[in-house]
């Protein structure tokens, strides 16, 4: 290893000189708080994984602490998830009409992003697909008119 080889693509992590003590920590205190991927030779979606999978516990802990059971005059969980799921369910948009969106930002060699733009559109058309269904399912499971399976709960 030589003074200055970069360990990494930003340059933010490099081998540095030898020194005293003070010199290490100062290089060490000017590091990110946070450190990116590459710290840990890592690809940047690694970031994105790492998130959602934090989303995930985070969200599974809030609905854990949440109670199971009502007392007293305080409303129902079920009732909570109810209003919610309604709430959600008026807010959500309709679905992009596709063909108005290829009509109004042709696909080229020219213009990549309105290839881009196109294929977010179908992927978000699923997403909003799926959340209509879901919302309309998880309303009715509340109400025992279907079974409340592991993926409405």
């Amino acid at each position: 290893m030589t003074d200055g080889h970069k360990l990494s693509a930003s340059g933010t992590y490099y081998v540095i000189p030898p020194g005293d003590k003070e010199e290490y920590l100062d290089y060490i205190k000017s590091l990110p708080l946070n450190p990116a991927p590459e710290a840990f030779g890592l690809h940047a979606n690694a970031e994105i994984t790492t998130s959602r999978i934090e989303t995930v516990l985070l969200l599974g802990d809030v609905l854990a602490m949440q109670p199971r059971a009502g007392g007293g005059s305080g409303t129902s969980r079920e009732s909570v998830i109810g209003t919610q799921a309604r709430d959600l369910q008026a807010l959500t948009p309709a679905v992009f009409d596709l063909e108005a969106v290829s009509n109004a930002y042709p696909t080229s060699y020219e213009e990549s992003m309105n290839t881009v733009l196109f294929q977010e559109c179908v992927r978000y058309n699923r997403l909003l697909a799926e959340m209509a269904v879901g919302l309309k399912q998880v309303q009715k499971a509340l109400v025992g008119e279907v079974v409340m399976s592991e993926d409405l709960e």
